[in-house]
């Protein structure tokens, strides 16, 4: 993709899950450059208004290589995970309602929608300090492992994915199962898939063409 558009679908994305309050004043996304940098938004821009002049690149050591605006302190997240995970080229770490609220009362996630499946056994990184040193984004990357989320205690959640359509969709689903899971507690004990069930779902739905049906939905109105 080139530069322009892939800042572009940056800038739309964070601003898509600002408005489905997803991302908050804090949040951030990036999306992969090449093997040693990727494009992260600013830390001062306004998630919701955010601009492609307002996308900087940094390398994986958070140098800046385009622009002049400093990223976000928790650059590390991203460059640990772009470290470890070449089939990743996309994350967001957001600061969602529902999938934090779990973790504050150590609730684990359970998939309750066939959307949900997508994220199954998501883990948690047990620690609610901001991930601003290397060693923390190393620790977010181990956790994560080889999936698609890791969810930080009662701080927010962070998903991967191999382009920002993937990764968009992605993180509105976890929040999406957390919400309905959130409220299926409220009145009794919510039906959780089994795995025969979640396996089906996922051979189903883990398709470009839903990612791509999700970002739609959200886009048309930017």
């Amino acid at each position: 993709m080139h530069t322009s558009l892939l800042k572009q679908q940056l800038a739309d994305a964070i601003r898509m899950l600002a408005r489905a309050e997803i991302v908050d004043h804090s949040g951030h996304g990036s999306a992969r450059r090449d093997a040693s940098s990727f494009y992260i938004n600013s830390a001062a821009s306004t998630r919701g208004a955010l601009t492609i002049d307002e996308i900087v690149a940094v390398d994986l050591d958070g140098a800046l290589v385009e622009g002049s605006a400093r990223p976000p302190f928790e650059f590390h997240i991203h460059s640990e995970i772009y470290r470890a995970r070449p089939d990743v080229h996309a994350i967001v770490h957001t600061h969602p309602r529902w999938s934090t609220l779990l973790t504050m009362v150590g609730a684990s996630y359970q998939v309750v929608c066939p959307q949900g499946a997508l994220l199954a056994g998501v883990s948690l990184v047990d620690s609610p300090l901001s991930v601003s040193t290397k060693t923390m984004g190393e620790r977010v990357a181990a956790t994560l492992g080889p999936h698609p989320a890791v969810l930080l205690k009662s701080h927010g959640a962070v998903i991967v994915g191999t382009d920002l359509v993937e990764c968009f969709a992605l993180a509105a689903y976890l929040e999406e199962n957390a919400c309905r899971q959130y409220m299926a507690m409220q009145i009794g004990t919510p039906y959780v898939f089994s795995e025969m069930e979640q396996q089906a779902c996922r051979e189903r739905l883990w398709t470009p063409g839903l990612f791509r049906k999700t970002w739609d939905h959200y886009h048309w109105k930017l």
